[in-house]
This record gives structure tokens, sequence and C-alpha cells, in this order.
């Protein structure tokens, strides 16, 4: 039991390493730290397989079974549901304008959008915004590399948010509103939805990317940081607008 409890404190220290401060030696520390490349290789492979047996046949029969039209209601309805999340994280991160338009986008798409199956708030010029609870802890001060962490089923990720995808279960504010009973269905309807629009929207690139890349592990490695980075440093209001994120943010479809 105490060589666990040393191995993962071990495992989380080299994931909170404190990189260098001089800019060069940054850019060179960020492009290269990995400590976790045996565990993290590994694990890629075993996603690449998952989504190749499991993954790409689910979303060939789903594509098959749904006209593009209900399946677009379907991602609608899924970012909805996540609005109430992206708000509680802009007020963490003290952006009053990121907060209202996700309320904004919430309050006017489960209404006139009719529960969320229609984006009618970008119509009306609400935009959209990203926010977890990763980079939340980023924002207050968690800024340093964070070591490149490969989750199963889920793939690339970070120490960071990593943690802040645990800490976020909790921090849906639907949760708690919703009568004990209920918060579980809505949790497991939240998630099987979001995993199935995941799905949809990486399937076809994560196969591409096994068939054609020289090494697929670095290309998915590299792809993962600079949009984390990208999304890191977001704007108050600055909506996404990248059609395929390795951390698995979507966003809206045109």
């Amino acid at each position: 039991m105490k060589k666990r409890i040393l191995f993962l404190l071990l495992f989380f220290l080299i994931g909170c390493a404190t990189p260098p401060m001089d800019p060069d030696a940054l850019k060179t520390y960020q492009e290269n730290n990995d400590p976790l490349e045996p565990y993290n290789r590994v694990m890629t492979d075993f996603n690449f397989k998952v989504n190749r047996y499991v993954y790409s046949p689910f979303i060939k029969a789903y594509r098959n079974v749904l006209p593009e039209f209900a399946r677009k209601r379907i991602s609608y309805f899924g970012y909805n549901l996540s609005e109430p999340y992206v708000f509680v994280n802009a007020l963490l991160q003290a952006e009053p304008k990121a907060a209202a338009h996700s309320f904004g986008r919430f309050f006017t798409n489960s209404t006139l959008g009719l529960g969320g199956l229609f984006d009618v708030a970008s119509d009306f010029g609400i935009k959209k915004v990203e926010k977890n609870f990763g980079q939340t802890l980023y924002k207050w001060g968690w800024n340093g590399s964070s070591a490149y962490f490969v989750l199963p089923f889920l793939g690339p990720s970070d120490m960071r948010e990593t943690v802040g995808m645990t800490v976020g279960w909790f921090l849906d504010p639907i949760d708690y509103v919703l009568p004990k009973k209920e918060r579980w269905r809505f949790r497991i309807a939240r998630y099987a939805i979001n995993g199935i629009v995941t799905m949809e929207n990486a399937t076809d690139f994560l196969t591409e990317t096994e068939k054609t890349a020289i090494d697929p592990y670095v290309m998915l490695r590299t792809m993962y940081r600079q949009n984390k980075q990208k999304y890191l440093n977001q704007g108050d209001t600055q909506a996404q607008s990248q059609t395929y994120d390795l951390d698995f943010d979507l966003d809206d479809e045109e």
C-alpha cells in the first residue's frame, strides 16, 4: 500500500515539474516534456484499437440509422446540456462576459431552440465559449507545463486536465437542482450523448491518422498541445473555432 502511495505521489510530482524560465529553454521543455511516454504509447495503441474495433463500427451504424439532420439535433442537444458547466467555470475564472454568453445560450436554446435541438443563440450572435475546470486551474495559477497523459478510451489529456475533469464532475449546477434520483439519469444521458458526438467527430480523424502518420503518437501529442495552448489562452468571449480538437472539445456544426 505504501509503495502505491509513493508511486502516485511521484507520478503527480513528475507531471507538475517546474519549467525553466528562459523562453527558448521553456519552448524546448514544453515540446519534449513527456515523462510518461512509455505508458502513453501503450495507451495510445490501445485507444487506436478501441477506435478501430468499437468506435468506428458503431459510428458507421449510427450514421446509417440516423440522417444528418437528426444527428445535428443530437449534437446541439448535447452542447446545450453542457452550458451550465461552462457558465460555472466562466464565473470561477472571473469572466462575466463569457458567463453571460453561456447563460444566454442555454436560456435561448432551451426555449426558442426547443430544448437545445436548434442553435438559435448563434443566429442571434451569442457566441459559443468553451470553459472547463482544467482551464480554471490554469487561470488560478497552475500554468506551468503539465505532463502529457493519455487516458484510456478518452484519449489525449494532461495532468491538469485530468484533475480538472475529475473535480469538474461535481460542478454542474443542474446536478444540484434535480432530485437525487434523477441526477444519475441526467449524468448518464449527458455523457452518453456527448460521447456519441465526440466519437462521430473524432473517429474518422483517428482512423486516417493511424493509417497515414509516420508516428501517430507524436502527431496526436503535438496537435493536442497546440490546440490546448490556444484553448487556455482563450479570452473572455472568444469563441472556439476549430473543426477538431484532440482534447475533444467540440465546435458547433455549421
